[in-house]
């Protein structure tokens, strides 16, 4: 005589299946949609990359991303410089001009830049739309020759200023060497839309392109990407807190 389940035993399997299914399953999709977000930035930095490279196919002697990110242009003039270099992309002037591409960015661990409060960002600068969704804000510097010497107040990892035990503010001195700075979402409006996850900050001087956000900003996760170990590391907290 053959045993068969009863419909309690099947009732219950199935129970303890959809428990085990509800634990891992958002696990499991977090992690799917990381490593597609991964890929994108990977693509993106490679893309980036390979745009420079054809911007000075046009130009003899050595290489000089000047060329294209000219400190007497304003970013929109860079910004449509830029944009030539990659199949199907347009540019967005700022936010106006492109009401419903604009998005606020949360950043990847709190942030209060001097206010208090933890904040975002919604960058306003002229973006280049890349056919695949992805937005490259593009803020040209007006430095000449992509340098200079900055005497400026030291800001903790919040974003606030640094004053020593007298109440004056602490001083740093550093040497700037940027042409231009190119802030990226790698699915443009679509979420998780904060940095660490979708966003990151690119530094482009006279000769590199380079991994530069401030640690708010995605370093870390940038540079565990572009390493191949797809890590991300950003942090939960409430905007206006």
């Amino acid at each position: 005589m053959k045993k068969a389940f009863t419909l309690a035993e099947v009732l219950i399997t199935l129970g303890i299946i959809g428990v085990v299914a509800a634990v891992t399953m958002p696990s499991l999709m977090q992690k799917h949609k990381e490593k597609e977000l991964a890929v994108g930035i990977r693509k993106l930095y490679a893309d980036v990359s390979n745009a420079l490279r054809l911007s000075q196919a046009e130009f003899d002697g050595d290489i000089d991303y000047s060329t294209v990110f000219n400190p007497n242009n304003t970013s929109y003039e860079s910004a449509v410089a830029f944009s030539k270099y990659f199949n199907g992309a347009k540019v967005c002037k700022d936010r106006n001009a492109c009401k419903d591409l604009y998005h606020k960015i949360k950043y990847s661990k709190r942030y209060e830049g001097g206010t208090g409060k933890a904040v975002d960002v919604n960058p306003g600068y002229p973006a280049i739309v890349l056919n695949n969704g992805s937005m490259l804000y593009i803020y040209q510097s007006n430095i000449p020759d992509c340098y200079t010497h900055v005497h400026t107040q030291k800001h903790d990892e919040q974003g606030n200023p640094v004053f020593d035990e007298n109440n004056q503010p602490v001083m740093v001195d550093y040497n700037s060497y940027f042409c231009a700075l190119i802030y990226f979402d790698v699915n443009g409006p679509k979420a998780p839309n904060r940095f660490g996850q979708d966003a990151s900050r690119l530094l482009i001087n006279k000769t590199q392109i380079i991994p530069s956000a401030q640690p708010y900003e995605g370093l870390e996760t940038l540079k565990n990407i572009l390493a191949g170990n797809d890590k991300f590391i950003y942090e939960d907290y409430n905007v206006g807190e």
